[in-house]
């Protein structure tokens, strides 16, 4: 049986990725808007269908509850566009024979890649993607530390040591006892409110080193509404690409 590739929701197509796996038991999850099952190689013939089937309901049922979408996912790829807080980042990919792979941004907003043509599908994609993510973090870190020493003046008054995004699929934010603050790349694509409060919890940890009643009593002070945004983090962050 064929599966399909796309689940169409609404007006968007999802991505589908099968993943075989020596596993007993299957998973279905959805990470950074693409639907991913984890197949168990024991499952095979009609018992696999049933369990894809079962799963891609769930997707959707899953995928349904996300009304409009309130921000753009990025397009890694030649013509593409990537829609941050602040700027639209124009993708310009070239294939030439024999080169390295490299990304340079020219007039503010335009990433021009160049990719060795020898690449192809799946290496093609992921490439294109890390060299755009490495040009746009060097250029938004400077936002990053913006925000961050506005919030901080504001409601804190604490050292930090350094500010940095990272390119995770997990946690949203950290910081380390070292004063150094972490946040998530992918929260470029979130909206404002809810990229500051991810900044505003991790600069509330620098007083707080917990998630106590005086830890959250920072949070509040610093952004009254914050439960909004964490509402916003458990329903629909599992979307950011």
């Amino acid at each position: 049986m064929l599966y399909p590739e796309f689940l169409k929701v609404g007006q968007i197509n999802y991505p589908i990725e099968y993943k075989p796996v020596l596993k007993t038991t299957s998973s279905v999850r959805i990470k950074n808007g693409v639907v991913l099952l984890k197949l168990s190689r024991f499952a095979q013939g009609g018992k696999r269908d049933e369990i894809v089937d079962k799963f891609l309901k769930w997707a959707e049922k899953r995928l349904e509850k996300v009304k409009a979408l309130d921000f753009v996912n990025p397009e890694y790829k030649d013509g593409g566009r990537v829609v941050t807080h602040n700027k639209i980042y124009e993708l310009m990919v070239d294939s030439l024979p024999g080169i390295n792979s490299r990304a340079l941004l020219r007039q503010g907003n335009i990433i021009k890649i160049k990719i060795n043509s020898f690449l192809t599908g799946i290496q093609r994609e992921k490439k294109i993607k890390f060299l755009a993510e490495q040009v746009i973090i060097k250029d938004q870190t400077p936002y990053l530390a913006d925000v961050i020493e506005e919030l901080n003046q504001l409601h804190f008054q604490v050292k930090v040591n350094s500010v940095r995004f990272k390119r995770t699929n997990g946690r949203f934010g950290s910081c380390s006892s070292k004063k150094n603050i972490n946040i998530a790349y992918r929260l470029l694509f979130a909206p404002r409110e809810v990229f500051r409060y991810v900044c505003v919890h991790e600069l509330s940890h620098l007083k707080e080193f917990n998630h106590s009643d005086r830890f959250w009593s920072w949070v509040g002070a610093a952004m009254p509404d914050y439960k909004n945004a964490e509402k916003w983090l458990k329903g629909r962050g599992f979307l950011l690409g």
